[in-house]
């Protein structure tokens, strides 16, 4: 699916979950589905506001709301408070790692740790939907400003 498709599907949705489709919010549109990196608001508006300088906080912050509420943008509480967002239309599920020291966050997905998740919902008689994994991590980068040294580990 290219970028134009994707865009014409995020309006389709929006518009049949009641949301308003306007040229600010194509805009952000077609600003989020540029990027394959995790973004938060703010970062979200700066990026924005280099395409269209009249593109408003208010704006972004509501159509990421929306874009969430109808299943094309995915928010990760990164457990500092904040929250990042990714779009997801056309990628594979995966799982998240976010170090606490530097906030480097990285996507994984495992085929075995997927069934698992199943059976388990399974044996304890659920149906999985669908699901969030987030592992808070110490990554091994020596440049990571929280890195302890070896042995001495948190």
């Amino acid at each position: 699916m290219d970028q134009q498709d994707e865009i014409a599907v995020v309006e389709r949705r929006l518009r049949e979950g009641g949301h308003r489709w306007t040229q600010q919010r194509r805009r952000i549109a077609e600003v989020v589905f540029a990027t394959h990196e995790h973004f938060n608001a703010e970062e979200l508006l700066a990026l924005c506001r280099k395409v269209d300088r009249r593109v408003s906080r208010a704006t972004v912050y509501r159509m990421i709301a929306a874009m969430e509420a109808v299943g094309v943008v995915e928010g990760l509480d990164t457990g500092d408070g904040s929250r990042r967002f990714e779009h997801v239309l056309g990628h594979e599920h995966h799982d998240h790692m976010i170090c606490r020291s530097c906030g480097r966050i990285v996507e994984f997905s495992d085929a075995k740790l997927e069934r698992q998740k199943a059976e388990i919902a399974h044996r304890m008689g659920f149906t999985m939907l669908r699901h969030e994994l987030k592992l808070v991590v110490e990554c091994n980068d020596l440049a990571c400003p929280g890195r302890a040294p070896v042995g001495k580990r948190r």
